[in-house]
């Protein structure tokens, strides 16, 4: 899932990039671990990281917003043997 920090207005905080910028408005912050980000967006992404990592979700570390829980990416991540949910064919 992705997800952002917001205000009590509900406007973005600064994380660097919008959550759902282009890869040209990005660059490279997009990165949980981006080299170039602000002191204030690295605060906000440490914020969120750590929010959603006590919450149990894993991070992908090519995109600050994106976590998941329980699938076989954060089962990789986890080193668990398997995921506790996967995939499902539509009939």
């Amino acid at each position: 899932m992705d997800v952002t920090l917001v205000d009590q207005d509900g406007h973005e905080l600064d994380l660097g990039t919008r959550v759902n910028a282009s890869p040209e408005e990005r660059h490279g912050a997009c990165f949980t671990h981006a080299p170039n980000l602000g002191d204030r967006a690295r605060h906000h992404c440490t914020l969120l990281l750590n929010a959603m990592g006590k919450a149990g979700f894993t991070n992908y570390g090519t995109e600050f917003g994106h976590f998941s829980a329980a699938d076989h990416y954060d089962a990789l991540m986890r080193q668990q043997p398997h995921a506790r949910y996967g995939s499902i064919e539509l009939a």
